[in-house]
């Protein structure tokens, strides 16, 4: 959605109350939040906080999270891992080697009948196909019973 849509209406040198229509959030640039929460979760201004941005003169640049900077990005990842040898050249243990752990069988048959969802009745069918048909039953001998 483009930001140009949206009206920031000035409340203080922060706060701003963004508008579309009948919609309405709250932006707090000094906190770098928004009532939609979509800042929160990404960590990038959305279109009311860039909105609110484009009206106090400022770079948008400035509002992006900081682990989306390349200076962070970069010291995230400088350590390095240490390479590991093949495993012909480990030093032999005296542990034993560790194996996955054995398959068993369960001692009663298996399931056929699918889980169901906690939401989803227990019963397969309703009962309503019943219903109707004694209904189309009365509805076409009450037909015969005119036309005679």
């Amino acid at each position: 959605m483009s930001s140009s849509r949206w009206l920031a209406c000035w409340a203080s040198n922060t706060k701003f109350e963004v508008k579309n229509g009948l919609q309405s959030f709250i932006m707090d640039l000094a906190k770098r939040t928004c009532s939609c929460r979509k800042r929160d979760i990404t960590g990038i201004p959305y279109c009311h906080a860039i909105s609110c941005i484009f009206f106090n003169r400022k770079a948008a640049e400035k509002y992006i999270n900081d682990c989306y900077k390349l200076s962070i990005y970069k010291a995230c990842y400088e350590p390095i891992i240490d390479l590991i040898n093949c495993q012909n050249m480990w030093t032999p243990t005296g542990f034993p080697l560790v194996q996955p752990p054995i398959k068993r069988r369960p001692p009663s048959r298996p399931k056929k009948k699918r889980v169901r969802e906690p939401n989803e009745s227990s019963r397969g069918h309703s009962g309503n196909c019943q219903e109707m048909q004694v209904i189309q039953l009365t509805g076409s001998m009450l037909v015969d019973q005119v036309e005679e």
